[in-house]
């Protein structure tokens, strides 16, 4: 399946939103209740959000297009982690997803390594993320890109807390 990575339009938005609805669901849905996944993804996947991600350019919003549509997409903006120690010229990657049927299919690597060259050309020399404690598979693949765990946090989602992983990676 051949895939395009571009830059992220405001008319991908609505299609932004569904595969952002998706992918947590497919991600998460088995470890929260319907509700507290409608309530992150309403907090945290809305258009609002992605149309001033898509405007700004301290923020950086890649989509994975499909023949179907859009398979996967990447968020980064400033960082709003808690971060201990505090970074300077840091950015944050705050979403990447991939359908299940394109998983494993190398997208999320091309979509990571275009966003680390982005900052890099910005001058964001402190990357950092945050991780579901429970998601072992996302953490080999950020240990695989030069990502250390460096501290944890307490995440809402809905009513329930999870506790992520904060990684950084200098560059």
């Amino acid at each position: 399946m051949a895939t395009t990575i571009r830059l992220a339009r405001p008319g991908d938005i609505p299609a932004l939103i569904d595969l952002a609805s998706e992918t947590f669901i497919d991600s998460f849905g088995n470890y929260h209740t319907p509700e507290n996944c409608q309530a992150f993804i309403a907090q945290s996947h809305n258009e609002n959000i992605y149309r001033a991600a898509i405007t700004n350019d301290d923020q950086y919003v890649l989509v994975a297009q499909g023949e179907s549509g859009l398979v996967a997409y990447l968020y980064a903006k400033p960082p709003t982690l808690p971060l201990m120690p505090k970074f300077d010229k840091a950015h944050e990657l705050s979403k990447i997803y991939t359908k299940r049927s394109t998983q494993s299919a190398g997208i999320g690597a091309k979509l990571l390594k275009m966003w680390e060259g982005w900052a890099s050309a910005k001058g964001y020399n402190n990357l950092v993320l945050g991780v579901w404690s429970e998601n072992i598979s996302a953490q080999k693949f950020y240990i695989r890109h030069g990502y250390i765990k460096i501290s944890s946090y307490q995440l809402s989602v809905g009513q329930t807390q999870d506790t992520d992983f904060i990684f950084h990676k200098a560059q």
